[in-house]
């Protein structure tokens, strides 16, 4: 069996000869051959997913993984994939308990394969998580520099710059099972994973993809309403949570997909269940 290691170019300083000989050494019994392509300026980790192999590593943080498994999805490719977590928050890895270079490996030698569902937005996909409106931009607008400064703490900094200058509330159009919402909502998010900023969702929201929408309100209660919602999984009795497997967005916000900008304000979404498999830790 190959395995294939794609690395975030921010990350290759963490593939040290000491790291990879250990990689080498621990995985020898899955894996009798181990690529690292050499990823030259001007190319994106994703650039090299269709090399031929069983399993790919994807090293690096939620922008890495995002990276890789939608452009392995829009060219049809269908690998094991697993992690080490080089990221500030690791969001979708930790997703599946790697916590650690140490626990990673230890996950991939047990090689227990878990189906992972994804979603599709227009002509593209995402893996857990889809944000638009209050402060949901510090997703994307965080310098690198910043992040490998001051880790996760940098973009709770960037909440407090914004938290007074940005947009209220946006206009949206929200259409599922024949139905369909107009109105002004200060955020707008569907979620699929255990961990949301660095943060751990509590049971309700974890692993149970739905919609959700904050209602108008202004600036201070929005972001109030937000954190109360990651820290402790409370959503006042105005908000709403909707449970669909498609639906439609329309509105002059951004949007943004796994903390990345989306090229487009103007979106439909569908649930695509089972797609990936997913090197994991073992549940008891």
């Amino acid at each position: 069996m190959k395995l294939l290691i794609l690395y975030n170019s921010g990350s290759r300083k963490l593939l040290t000869k000491k790291n990879l000989a250990y990689i080498k050494n621990e995985l020898k019994d899955i894996y009798e051959e181990i690529e690292i392509p050499t990823i030259p300026d001007g190319y994106k980790t994703s650039d090299f997913v269709s090399i031929p192999c069983d399993t790919i590593m994807i090293v690096g943080g939620d922008g890495t993984v995002h990276d890789v498994i939608s452009n392995m999805l829009k060219l049809n490719i269908n690998r094991n994939i697993c992690f080490i977590p080089t990221g500030t928050c690791n969001d979708y890895s930790r997703n599946f308990g790697y916590n650690s270079f140490k626990e990673a490996i230890k996950i991939i030698k047990d090689n227990h394969i878990e189906k992972k569902t994804v979603y599709k937005i227009n002509d593209s996909y995402f893996t857990y998580g889809l944000a638009s409106g209050g402060i949901s931009m510090i997703s994307y607008d965080v310098e690198e520099k910043d992040k490998r400064v001051q880790g996760r703490l940098a973009y709770y900094l960037r909440i407090l710059k914004y938290i007074f200058k940005t947009k209220s509330n946006s206009y949206y159009e929200i259409s599922y099972d024949n139905k369909i919402i107009k109105d002004y909502f200060y955020l707008v998010l569907a979620v699929d994973n255990k961990y949301l900023g660095g943060f751990k969702l509590t049971k309700k929201f974890r692993n149970n993809f739905s919609l959700i929408l904050f209602k108008k309100r202004n600036r201070f209660k929005g972001c109030i309403s937000f954190t109360s919602f990651i820290l402790f999984g409370r959503l006042p009795k105005k908000d709403i949570q909707i449970f669909t497997e498609n639906f439609s967005i329309k509105t002059d916000a951004n949007i943004n997909t796994d903390g990345e900008l989306f090229d487009s304000n103007n979106v439909n979404v569908s649930v695509i269940k089972d797609k990936l498999n997913i090197i994991s830790k073992k549940t008891k």
